[in-house]
Order: structure tokens, then sequence, then C-alpha cells
């Protein structure tokens, strides 16, 4: 039997380095239910640039990608930002609760963005 992993542990994983194959591994990892969802903007992506010779398509989803990562990595973080979402998108709060909400989520993302560099 193996301990279970708490938030004061540290992180699941190490924050993997800003590539496609480091993301999309760490997100099989993290969230396997987003690979697909991965691979479609990986693809898109990549499309994208080809289509306008700009880098911009794939900076944004390595960007996207990692962030999401860097959520991932910590369980409690990710379902904090997914309680303060439910509760964003849910028209019956109030808007207290709703305002709360989004800081969480801000402060969140703030966070992932600053682990990832940006």
């Amino acid at each position: 039997m193996t301990a279970q992993h708490t938030e004061a542990d540290g992180p699941l994983i190490p924050q993997p380095a800003m590539t496609r194959e480091a993301l999309r591994d760490a997100v099989r990892r993290l969230d396997m239910r987003s690979l697909a969802e991965f691979d479609t903007e990986c693809h898109e992506a990549f499309d994208r640039a080809a289509e306008t010779g700009a880098i911009n398509p794939l900076r944004f989803f390595l960007i996207k990608w990692a962030t999401h990562v860097a959520i991932q990595r910590w369980p409690a973080r990710a379902g904090a930002l997914a309680e303060a979402q439910r509760l964003a998108g849910d028209p019956t709060v109030e808007d207290k609760v709703f305002r709360a909400a989004m800081e969480t989520s801000s402060r969140i993302l703030a966070e992932a963005q600053q682990e990832i560099g940006l």
C-alpha cells in the first residue's frame, strides 16, 4: 500500500519543460482525460502556424498547456480551481460567492503562470 500524496509533500511531478513532448507526457500522467484535447489543439496550432507563417499559435498552445500542467500537478490547486469554476458558472450563487470564486481562479492562474515563467 502506498502513502497518499498530500499538498504538503509537494507537486505530483516536477514542472516539465515547455515542449510539446514534455507537456504531452505530463498531461498523460496527470490528466489523461485531457490528452485527446491536447493532441487536437497541438495539431490545430501546428496547422495555423504553417498557414500563417507565425509561431504565435504554437507559443499560445505551449503556454496554455504548461499552465494546465502547473495547476494539475498540485491536487489541492486543481481541486480549488475546479470548485471556483463551478461556483463562478452557477447562476444561483450570490455576488459575494461569485466574486470570491473569480478571485480564486485568477490567483491560481497567476500562480501557475508564474511557475512557468510568465
